[in-house]
This record gives C-alpha cells, structure tokens and sequence, in this order.
C-alpha cells in the first residue's frame, strides 16, 4: 500500500502545497491556460484573415459578374466566421478560468461536489495533518506523459486530480471500482484499452483517474477497509457502461 498511498511528507507538501491545494489548482490551470492560448490564437487569427479572404473573393466575383458564385464565398465566410467565434470564446472562457484566484476555485470546486466552502476549507486543513497520503496511481514518467498529477487522500477527503477538480468526502461514496476504458486512435480506429478509478459519490458526483491495476487495487481496498457499504465490484474490472448503471 505504501507505494501507492505513501504518507505525505513535509518536503513533499512544501514543494506541492506550500501556498495550500486551491493555489495548485490555480497555478495548474494556468499552465494548461497558455497551450490554449496558443492554439486558440492560431485558430482565431486563421479564421480572421479567411474572413478578410472571403470577402475579397465575394467582391471579386461581384466585379467580374460571376454572380453565381457570390453564395459560395458567404458560405466559406461563414465557415471561417464560427471557427472565429468558437476560437473567440475558448479564448474568454480560457481568461476568466486562468484569472480565477485561490478563493474562487474554492467556491467553484465546493459547488460543483454539492458541498460548501467550509468542507474545502476542512479539506485543505486536513491535507496538512500527518495521515494525508498521496494517491499515486502511475509510475513517475506515464504520470507524466498523460499529464495525471497524485492525488491527495485525507482522514474524510479524497482528491485525484482528475480534469473536474472533484473532492469528495470519504463518507459520501457509494462505489470506487476499477473501470476498463477503451479510446478509438487514429483513421483506423485501432482500439486501446486503459484503466481508470472512478469514484462515486451519494450526491451524484464523480471522480476518475487512469490507474494500473496494482494502484487501483489497492486505493480501493483502502477504502473498503474504511467503508465496508462502498460497492467495488469485489475488487474486479468492470466496463464503463456498468459503472454508469450504478446510478
């Protein structure tokens, strides 16, 4: 167990932790915020100059009377013109999740777990205490590939990290199991199949996080040996459409 749910230590907590675990959410958010930036950017300035591009084509066509084809250049402008605002408003959205402070992301990540900013805050503290564990559920460099960081697993909280910043309390799940995901890649969509963790809780709310089989394992024994009325599926690998009827 302790290679996958390892006592958090004092360095640890000081290089991750330091300013508290709503400020590491900010400061990762802001991160993933400049690679949208980027992109966004290139998809909006593209989308700008075929605007510009169109409507020279249209005025083109309109000089030189090929009637005929002035319906085609408004629906390539328009093409251009939704590319433009679905650019636009990544880029907006984007701005006001990578202005959001500490506080904020407090409030959101309580609103969105069905909980109140007194739990977060309870969370936050009980991350400080000497049985907060790290939830380490792949190796360093897969960890690293897929973008996963450790999660945090408190006396009453549990956190994976996962992309809806989901903490739920310990006593509030109602099944953890081990859920076998599959992704369609590329042209030929050649199957991959992966393992994730998901979590769920009384209120509807849900975590998830890619694991192995080892870690899953054993962050679910964990919490059936904490909860005993908490479904796993007796420790076996289930479909996500099977997970999902659990609701």
């Amino acid at each position: 167990m302790e290679k996958y749910l390892p006592v958090m230590s004092g360095d640890y907590r000081k290089k991750h932790y330091a300013k508290g675990v709503f400020n590491s959410i900010r400061k990762k958010t802001a991160k993933i915020s400049f690679g949208i930036y980027i992109f966004f950017g290139i998809v909006f300035l593209g989308g700008a100059y075929g605007i510009y591009w169109a409507r020279g084509r249209i005025e083109e066509y309109r000089l030189t009377g090929q009637e005929d084809l002035i319906s085609t250049g408004y629906v390539i402008m328009g093409v251009f013109a939704f590319f433009t605002i679905i650019a636009l408003a990544c880029i907006i959205i984007t701005i006001i999740r990578h202005t959001r402070g500490a506080n904020k992301w407090k409030i959101t990540c309580a609103k969105n777990n069905g909980y109140t900013v007194s739990d977060m805050d309870e969370f936050e503290r009980q991350t400080m205490d000497m049985e907060c564990r790290v939830v380490k559920l792949l190796g360093t460099a897969e960890a690293l590939a897929n973008g996963q960081s450790d999660g945090i697993l408190t006396k009453d909280y549990i956190y994976l990290a996962d992309a809806h910043h989901s903490i739920l309390k310990l006593s509030d799940l109602s099944a953890a199991c081990i859920v076998k995901q599959t992704l369609s890649v590329g042209d030929i969509h050649k199957k991959y199949d992966y393992l994730t963790v998901m979590l769920m809780s009384r209120n509807g709310s849900r975590a998830i996080a890619e694991c192995s089989k080892e870690s899953g394992a054993a962050l679910i024994t964990f919490l059936k040996e904490r909860y005993p009325a908490i479904y796993t599926a007796e420790g076996n690998v289930i479909t996500d459409e099977d997970f999902n009827r659990l609701r």
